[in-house]
């Protein structure tokens, strides 16, 4: 899946955040990961107002 600006990934061992802040150039068939502490990021839902 390609990263679009404003993708938040999260590190769940030491909290450490990525942000897009330019959409991925690349094609959809390419792999993406986000490495921090050894291991994948995990995406970083938005909250929802209500």
């Amino acid at each position: 899946m390609a990263r679009q600006v404003g993708d938040r990934y999260a590190c769940e061992k030491c909290g450490a955040q990525l942000v897009y802040e330019k959409p991925c150039p690349c094609p959809e068939s390419v792999p993406h990961s986000e490495i921090c502490c050894g291991e994948q990021m995990k995406i970083v839902k938005e909250a929802s107002a209500t």
